[in-house]
């Protein structure tokens, strides 16, 4: 008797009968909801990857000076003033690492000559039977600048300070961890070998030797380059930034909050002035707001929680549609002797099952958009899904966000885990309540 009460029990199983009518608008639902999370979904996840990347540089004991010249004192020449400043800017390091607080202190004058989160351009080196394209940083030679930023040269390579003695007549550059395996498959054995340029007859480029590598920095906030190739150049004294490495355990903010007019009345002169003093971290990000991005990544995030909230909440309203049907199925299938565990997880596995085909198709629809616009140039895929990066990176620095299919995969998968947990969540709500509900109360609403 129990074994026929048991398998009349079965036939109300959602995972074995027949699917619900409200299950089908459900199913449709999910359907949509699914393309419209991939569209709110791909901006959020590729804003969070690149937002978590480790900048590889000590960006938080760095402070940044900016630097005014005066010309017109005194009557002095412009030419006159700038020699001036030429004479004062080294002796003006010199006495701000004689401070406490400071450790080295590095100056330039434009931001090819910097550590950014995106200024910078390629260069091209020849390979075997190939050319490609890398990230260039040209630092001033004397200015300290791989101790200044903390760069950390690997194994096998000259230290820090060895390498910001180089100069530009030696012909010799330093390559990151990725621009040493992009060019020669490996960072060891590297250094003293020979990088070229391309060029042709006089205007051919002399070889270049690796004088050494160094770990890799993230020179946009948005993006993904990594592979640079760091050339001496000589010093402007055109300078107009000052970088200050602070000793550890001093905190950048804190050190310009009490030290901003000490440094100020240092390095103030007839012929020049500091105008600014700031965290390091907060200039890169003063530039990122000029580009918008923090609050594109920010309006994506909003997004994607105003998205989940309306999710659970269209799920919730749909399964409560449903509740007085349910509530009666469920009486009948408590008197026929089914748990209350086995009811919540016959709901928890239809709405398992139709989110998995729904997720399924949905993304099969947002695959053939992001696909018809689908193509490849110089080795670089276009396709139209989300990515923020500001300057394309060369071809040795692409991650998934560049690639078609592991950008479509990872991103249907968080969408898939998003849709999942939340129609789950938005299920298992009503259905405890259904389940918990008395088998007389149930059988009398039939």
């Amino acid at each position: 008797m129990k074994k026929r009460e048991h398998s009349q029990c079965m036939k109300f199983l959602p995972i074995e009968g027949e699917v619900r009518r409200g299950s089908v608008w459900l199913f449709l639902e999910l359907v949509v909801i699914t393309v419209v999370a991939w569209v709110v979904v791909d901006p959020a996840v590729v804003n969070l990857y690149y937002m978590n990347q480790p900048v590889g540089y000590d960006s938080d004991r760095l402070v940044l000076a900016e630097v005014t010249r005066i010309y017109d004192t005194d009557g002095t020449s412009s030419s006159d003033a700038i020699e001036r400043v030429n004479e004062y800017l080294p002796r003006l390091a010199e006495k701000l690492k004689a401070t406490d607080d400071i450790e080295n202190v590095y100056g330039y004058e434009n931001p090819y000559s910097a550590i950014s989160h995106r200024y910078g351009r390629q260069r091209l080196i020849c390979l075997e039977h190939d050319t490609i394209g890398i990230y260039s940083v040209t630092f001033c030679e004397g200015w300290h600048f791989f101790e200044t930023y903390g760069l950390r040269t690997l194994p096998g390579s000259p230290s820090a300070e060895e390498l910001s003695e180089l100069t530009r007549t030696s012909r010799q550059a330093v390559l990151s961890e990725s621009a040493a395996k992009a060019i020669f498959g490996t960072t060891e054995g590297v250094v003293g070998r020979s990088i070229r340029e391309p060029g042709q007859g006089e205007n051919t480029p002399e070889p270049m030797t690796v004088a050494g590598v160094v770990e890799d920095v993230q020179h946009e906030r948005f993006g993904s380059t990594r592979s640079t190739l760091y050339t001496p150049s000589q010093a402007y004294y055109y300078t107009k930034y000052l970088v200050l490495r602070l000793k550890k355990g001093v905190k950048p903010a804190r050190y310009v909050n009490e030290h901003a007019g000490d440094v100020m009345a240092l390095a103030k002169t007839p012929f020049m002035r500091i105008s600014k003093i700031m965290p390091y971290e907060d200039s890169l990000l003063a530039d990122d707001l000029k580009d918008g991005l923090p609050q594109e990544t920010n309006m994506n995030l909003a997004l994607a929680f105003f998205f989940l909230v309306n999710l659970s909440l269209a799920v919730i309203g749909t399964v409560w549609l449903q509740a007085k049907r349910r509530t009666e199925e469920c009486g009948v299938r408590r008197a026929f002797g089914a748990t209350k565990v086995r009811l919540l997880l016959s709901f928890l596995a239809e709405g398992a099952l139709l989110t998995t085909v729904a997720v399924l198709i949905g993304c099969f629809i947002y695959f053939n958009y992001a696909y018809s616009g689908y193509e490849v140039q110089d080795g670089l895929e276009s396709f139209k899904m989300y990515t923020s990066q500001l300057n394309m990176p060369p071809r040795s620095d692409l991650t998934w966000v560049d690639h078609f299919m592991p950008h479509f995969l990872i991103v249907s998968a968080v969408v898939y885990i998003i849709i999942l947990c939340t129609v789950l969540i938005g299920t298992a709500i009503p259905a405890l309540k259904i389940v918990g509900t008395k088998v007389t109360d149930a059988l009398r609403d039939e």
